[in-house]
């Protein structure tokens, strides 16, 4: 019993290499194939790259920070001012900051750039602004909105802001993102099973000759099969690493132009590469693929060549 464990583990090792050096004795078309196998298997990674940092980015501003209440204009400032108070009263509330209009015009000509067309105005537009932060418990999105529509029941109260506004079309651009990542991976990954069960195809119809003459001395479709299975799983495995390092190549150019849009949003975000798990994962994935090419399209063909 040992003997055959030992005998079926070592002609499975010998086809295991055996298929490995036939593909390196064919380096010119073999480096054609797997080009296009990395391609391929670059473009869903890089997809997926994107969806994960997008998510990353949307969870570090998944909740709302302050609320913007706009004032009816021409509000006196004494009855803002009260105003003001009066909503640090609220147990909901944790900090109110009060912009009177002069010192939102003021603010205005400084980070705008605008004092010299601000000057022709005969009174100043702006109302007054009252910038509110919930206490942490009211920060979630859905009671934020309630302590909202709570404050524009307010009679000097014209218009409340939420940070969730913006928040909604980032959750949209991130589910965008997402669904392009899966969309394109799965056309891409149907592109790698077909490259590969092709390739194989024609392998097997270019050694026709030879089958018929295993199937003549014996040979089972299973065992003339195996070593087919063998190359669609190195070809899926080589196509599958040099897809990871185009990715981590993808990641570094990307870093630079990432981290510059970052420092614009006071932001110190990064871009993140495929983790070690990820990465593991894509070499499974592109190997199974190649494996299941190999199966379903050398397996077919091998049996409709009939011994003559």
């Amino acid at each position: 019993m040992a003997r055959k464990q030992t005998g079926f583990f070592a002609v499975h090792k010998q086809q295991c290499k055996g298929a490995l050096v036939e593909l390196m004795r064919r380096p010119l078309g073999n480096f054609l194939t797997l080009a296009v196998l990395a391609f391929a298997l670059t473009l869903p990674a890089s997809f997926y790259l994107l969806a994960k940092n997008v998510t990353l980015v949307a969870l570090a501003w998944q909740n709302p920070t302050q609320l913007t209440l706009y004032l009816e204009q021409g509000t006196p400032t004494s009855a803002a001012s009260q105003f003001s108070e009066q909503l640090q009263s609220w147990s909901e509330i944790e900090s109110v900051d009060y912009i009177s209009p002069q010192q939102g015009l003021a603010d205005f000509r400084e980070h705008a750039g605008f004092d010299q067309a601000l000057t022709l105005l005969d009174e100043n537009p702006l109302p007054a602004v009252i910038v509110v932060r919930p206490v942490s418990a009211w920060q979630s999105n859905d009671q934020a909105v309630q302590l909202a529509a709570k404050m524009r029941t307010e009679p000097s109260v014209d218009e409340v802001r939420l940070d969730s506004d913006w928040l909604q079309r980032l959750a949209a651009i991130k589910d965008l993102a997402v669904t392009l990542a899966l969309l394109m991976s799965g056309l891409m990954l149907f592109a790698v099973f077909l490259i590969v069960g092709n390739t194989l195809r024609l392998q097997v119809q270019n050694q026709k000759d030879e089958i018929q003459v295993m199937k003549l001395v014996g040979a089972t479709d299973s065992f003339i099969l195996r070593p087919y299975l063998y190359t669609g799983a190195w070809y899926g495995l080589i196509g599958g690493i040099v897809a990871w390092l185009l990715t981590a190549i993808v990641t570094i150019l990307l870093d630079g132009a990432v981290a510059k849009l970052a420092s614009l949003y006071d932001s110190s975000f990064r871009m993140v590469g495929l983790r070690w798990d990820e990465t593991l994962i894509l070499l499974m994935i592109a190997s199974f693929l190649g494996l299941l090419a190999a199966r379903l399209s050398a397996g077919r063909h091998l049996k409709e060549i009939e011994p003559i």
